[in-house]
């Protein structure tokens, strides 16, 4: 008796929604910050003073160390060799307390316009929610986030943790007189972005103006830290590997008309600015963290944090940028106004937000295939 071939059931498959976003989409930085500039001086509790000392170049210097090889899984006849380890290296000199960072930052206005997109009709409706947002919220509440990372001096990172004393000064370079000077920065805390001072407000509004009209904005900061005589200093590392002499360790350093100086990456800098992401919700954030405060994360895309090994805003549960994107130009759906900060901030944080339609990718691979 032939057997009869079973016909295979059709697999119900729910359709794939199209990406939210288009093939092409390109936002511009809003916030530009330049390289920082390390150099060292002696400590004084006037800031006028403070400001018209000399203050001298951080200069690099070479360091090698027979350390000892303590990271897990090293096999057992290793672990009494030593580990030499040569790098760049950085400190003030013994006579010297006095860290000082400056640079300057441009707020830029024009937030929704991208620089490319590939689907008009995005851009018709990306333009016309964040003509509510601006009318209706307003970037108050996303400047003065900003402006509280420069007041606390959380651009410093490593430099600023264990220091006895953090004095930032701020001034819009077309109009010097007009300048803020916070001599409590050490103690401001990183997290709490509601901090009630007028001087932060006044910033902040200087800011809003920016973005709102795109006014011209250039701001000088200094920061002065007294981390104490001869105390080790943190620039921005290199990526790069170990050279001809096996030195591993490269420390980032700028040219200036008096030698080379110790500096802070722009992005390093940038990245402190935009850590203002307080509305994640993770699910595991309350076992990870105070409850009562939780820690602000940079604005990005997934709520990515590489020194954590971790992301927070993973997918649409946790509120990825495009699932909100997606949501918010919907014609039914909304987002709340917290969400709405975290899409505006992503556009003034700029980059590349361009998806692939994953059936088109596949009809267009099949196609290729068969010629």
């Amino acid at each position: 008796m032939a057997k009869t071939s079973k016909t295979p059931k059709a697999e119900n498959k729910a359709p794939k929604q199209k990406v939210p976003v288009p093939n092409v989409l390109a936002f511009s930085r809003k916030i530009e910050p330049s390289d920082g500039l390390m150099q060292v001086g002696l400590w004084n509790a006037d800031v006028a003073q403070l400001s018209q000392q000399t203050w001298q170049n951080i200069e690099l210097h070479d360091k090698s160390n027979r350390g000892v090889k303590s990271q897990y899984g090293v096999a057992n006849e290793e672990k009494s060799q030593p580990n030499l380890v040569r790098g760049d290296d950085a400190s003030l000199p013994p006579h010297l307390d006095t860290l000082k960072v400056s640079f300057t930052v441009k707020f830029l206005g024009d937030i929704a316009t991208a620089t490319a997109n590939s689907e008009p009709d995005f851009g018709i409706k990306l333009a016309k929610k964040f003509k509510e947002y601006q009318d209706e919220i307003g970037f108050l509440p996303l400047a003065r986030r900003y402006a509280y990372n420069l007041v606390n001096g959380r651009f410093l990172w490593r430099n600023r943790v264990g220091a006895e004393s953090v004095i930032v000064r701020i001034y819009d370079t077309e109009n010097p007189t007009q300048e803020w000077i916070f001599d409590n920065a050490r103690t401001m805390p990183l997290n709490d972005f509601e901090v009630e001072n007028t001087k932060l407000d006044e910033l902040a509004n200087c800011i809003a103006e920016s973005f709102d009209t795109g006014k011209y904005l250039l701001l000088k900061v200094e920061a002065f830290v007294k981390v104490g005589l001869g105390q080790r200093v943190f620039p921005s590392q290199e990526m790069r590997e170990k050279d001809k002499d096996n030195k591993s360790k490269f420390l980032y350093e700028i040219k200036t008309p008096n030698g080379l100086c110790a500096g802070l990456h722009s992005e390093k800098i940038g990245n402190a600015i935009r850590t203002i992401d307080t509305w994640y919700d993770f699910p595991q954030a309350d076992d990870l963290f105070d409850k009562t405060v939780k820690p602000a994360i940079a604005i990005e895309p997934y709520g990515s944090v590489p020194t954590q090994g971790q992301a927070y805003r993973r997918n649409a549960s946790e509120g990825d940028l495009y699932s909100l994107m997606a949501n918010w130009l919907s014609d039914e759906g909304n987002i709340s106004t917290e969400q709405k900060h975290f899409v505006v901030a992503n556009l003034i944080r700029g980059g590349v937000f361009g998806g692939k339609d994953e059936d088109k990718d596949k009809k267009d691979k099949k196609k290729e295939s068969e010629e």
